[in-house]
């Protein structure tokens, strides 16, 4: 689950007065233009509270929470759109998988079993130190496909820094050139954590956001399973990249290696003895993920067609706080109080973007931006998909990745439509795209952990990130043409 903190997703701080005021400025001054030929009143109306409302995320004039509540008042007081209808989409089915999947995350961090499995991949790379960054590229990104992509990052970065300096003590607090073993695995954290949360469904807000717009928009439910047929190749195609990208350069020094392993497996036997809580968490997670990849062939084979991923995410989060914890802990496996650090701002800007997107569609503005969209179908399908990426990563270099794809969604469709692209060929590498910002410490919040350890420079992120970048562009390119429509045909 990936960008900014996830309590600044959520909204807080002081109000940015200039995005405040900028964004009432455009979206009134819409309204004194005359709508184009055949576009509705209401449907010039919520062209100008999309525009409110990138502006409004885009700068974080109000937290971001807030400004995704404007369509439950300005649609029925504007449009004309019924209050049930505007508040609908915000109990979307896909808001609940994201709830139970945050839960069930919360509880694997509480008892420590994410690190646990971590360090445990780490621990049998060897001594090598390009094989110690392998190991912990793959030890990150398989947590960050079910953990939060900050989290994800803040636990591997520590242990990331304890494994350089105990294997080069000597430049253990530099940054620049001096520690190229400690930039190579403080990027290689930073890289995978991104891209393992492409990997599922819950790995990524962008994900689900996707996921609820192509089930309401084309008819066709995405699951759990269908989405990992896409997301797991694209994460097996650019985690390579990534350790090349990182460990090139890295001489081979056993001896440092020996002691990087070391600085590992103390930190490994620092957890102890695997725990009652560990197993009882590992069991209830090992189960809801068997159902939710094999959800289909369990429904043909007892009838249950009510298993659906957001039944069994709830169902889920409903047994971590029925299971005792055990192992000597009077409490369960998770309590009410672990709850407050659900994101629930996310799950609002979810509600609001897809209310605001179901809004442009029900008034024809969806329609008429396929219109006038029309000149780029003569782009050739790889050009212009190509293009449509780069555009999503160099905007979720800048801003939110969950506002990016969010007011990017209308767009895309549209686009579908007038190009005769099928909608997952656009949409689906789009919402990948909005996770793989790579180059600027604010592109993501793993980006941010790694500038803020000190040992890059912005120069060296953007070299190496621009590099990532460029491959993204192409792996998810054959994603949108070739891997997607497979997918989900």
């Amino acid at each position: 689950m990936t960008h900014a903190v996830i309590a600044d997703e959520a909204g807080g701080g002081r109000n940015n007065y200039v995005g405040l005021i900028l964004g009432l400025a455009l979206a009134l001054g819409l309204q004194l233009i005359p709508a184009p030929g055949g576009l509705s009143r209401e449907a010039w109306i919520v062209a100008s509270l999309v525009i409110l409302m990138a502006v409004w995320w885009v700068t974080e004039a109000l937290p971001l929470a807030v400004t995704s509540l404007i369509p439950l008042v300005a649609l029925p007081l504007l449009v004309g759109i019924s209050p049930r209808d505007a508040a609908a989409p915000y109990a979307n089915p896909i808001l609940y998988v994201f709830l139970g999947g945050f839960l069930l995350a919360i509880a694997i961090e509480r008892w420590r079993l994410n690190a646990r499995i971590a360090y445990g991949i780490v621990a049998a790379t060897g001594p090598r130190p390009r094989l110690i960054v392998a190991g912990f590229i793959v030890a990150t990104a398989l947590v960050s496909m079910w953990i939060s992509n900050t989290a994800t990052a803040l636990m591997m970065t520590p242990l990331a820094l304890a494994v350089a300096a105990a294997a080069s003590p000597a430049t253990a607090g530099k940054g620049g050139d001096a520690d190229p073993f400690g930039q190579a695995l403080v990027l290689g954290v930073c890289y995978a954590a991104s891209i393992g949360g492409i990997g599922t469904p819950v790995g990524s807000p962008t994900n689900l956001i996707a996921m609820a717009w192509l089930t309401e928009n084309t008819g066709k439910a995405v699951d759990f399973g269908a989405w990992m047929m896409i997301g797991v190749p694209a994460v097996l195609l650019l985690l390579p990249v990534a350790w090349f990208l990182t460990a090139r350069n890295l001489k081979s020094d056993k001896e440092a290696g020996k002691a990087a392993q070391q600085e590992v497996h103390s930190a490994l036997a620092g957890l102890g003895r695997i725990t009652v809580p560990e197993v009882r968490v590992g069991v209830v997670f090992g189960l809801v993920a068997f159902l939710w990849v094999f959800a289909d062939p369990i429904k043909d084979l007892t009838g249950l067609n009510g298993l659906e991923d957001m039944t069994v995410a709830i169902l889920g989060a409903i047994a971590l706080f029925l299971i005792p914890a055990g192992g000597g802990e009077k409490r369960s496996l998770l309590v009410w109080d672990d709850a407050v650090k659900v994101p629930w701002g996310i799950i609002l800007m979810f509600g609001g973007g897809l209310s605001i997107a179901e809004a442009a569609t029900k008034t024809g503005l969806a329609a008429a931006l396929g219109l006038g969209l029309e000149g780029v179908g003569v782009l050739p399908p790889l050009l212009l998909l190509g293009l449509v990426i780069l555009v999503m990563i160099v905007l979720t270099e800048f801003a939110s990745n969950v506002a990016t794809i969010t007011l990017m969604l209308p767009i895309l469709g549209a686009l579908a439509v007038a190009t005769g692209l099928a909608p997952v060929a656009i949409v689906v590498p789009a919402a990948i795209a909005a996770s793989c910002g790579f180059m600027m410490p604010a592109g993501t919040a793993p980006n941010a952990i790694a500038y803020s350890t000190g040992k890059l420079t912005i120069p060296l992120m953007m070299r190496r990130g621009l590099m990532l970048n460029v491959v993204s562009v192409v792996v998810l390119t054959a994603v949108g043409l070739w891997i997607a429509p497979a997918a989900l045909q």
